[in-house]
């Protein structure tokens, strides 16, 4: 383990020298995370994609921008090459990559948000590092809230998804959506006519009853 770090940081070295400023040429940077505020966990990606190819060995080091513990499942190129070597320092991933115009980070973030009160959650989303660069993050995430602030906010199969396009630095505050479907009491009135047609009902069948015996009389 030891010598593979010790490898990565002096090819890192000995390319940085050599480096053509490969970030400048990106393209675009997408993350989507999805799951629940409650349990405050959530897994996703950030995929980046360049215009350009690089020919040489070149390192990428991108942000996730995202408070709380985060944890790298794998991170694939789009040839399908497994980039098993990386540095994860402040929820920033450094690593090294070669031919690939796209690349794709999977993980898994804990503990984002705060609950601040009863049914609300804060957390903090620094995207003041794209300001460069052209880029979408979504959120979806487990429930109906309510967002503050006012955000690109839908709402599917019970689920919010928040959108983001603009670098900034983003407090963000949910609070549980009141319009929940609740269960009606029967007002009184209700009740007294389903009691008299229960009754009427029993009378009913006990009076057929009676007849069928005379009958059989």
């Amino acid at each position: 383990m030891e010598k593979g770090l010790i490898l990565f940081f002096i090819i890192a070295l000995t390319l940085i020298i050599a480096q053509t400023g490969y970030s400048s040429t990106s393209s675009s940077l997408e993350i989507y995370v999805e799951g629940s505020p409650v349990e405050n966990s959530f897994t996703g990606y950030a995929r980046v994609k360049y215009a350009e190819t690089p020919a040489n060995y070149t390192l990428i080091s991108i942000y996730i921008p995202f408070e709380g513990q985060l944890n790298i499942i794998n991170i694939t190129s789009s040839t399908g090459v497994l980039i098993s070597n990386y540095q994860l320092e402040n929820n920033t991933v450094s690593f090294l990559a070669l031919n690939t115009s796209e690349i794709t980070i999977y993980f898994i973030v804990e503990n984002v948000f705060e609950e601040v009160g009863i049914g609300s959650y804060a957390t903090f989303i620094d995207l003041t590092r794209y300001s460069d660069l052209s880029f979408n993050l979504t959120m979806n995430l487990v429930g109906a809230y309510n967002v503050e602030p006012s955000l690109s906010t839908k709402y599917f199969n019970g689920n919010t998804l928040i959108t983001i396009t603009q670098p900034g630095y983003y407090p963000v505050t949910l609070y549980i959506n009141p319009e929940t479907t609740t269960v009606t009491q029967p007002s009184n009135n209700q009740g007294r006519i389903l009691i008299l047609g229960a009754v009427t009902a029993a009378l009913a069948i006990l009076l057929v009853l009676l007849f069928l015996l005379r009958r059989k009389k």
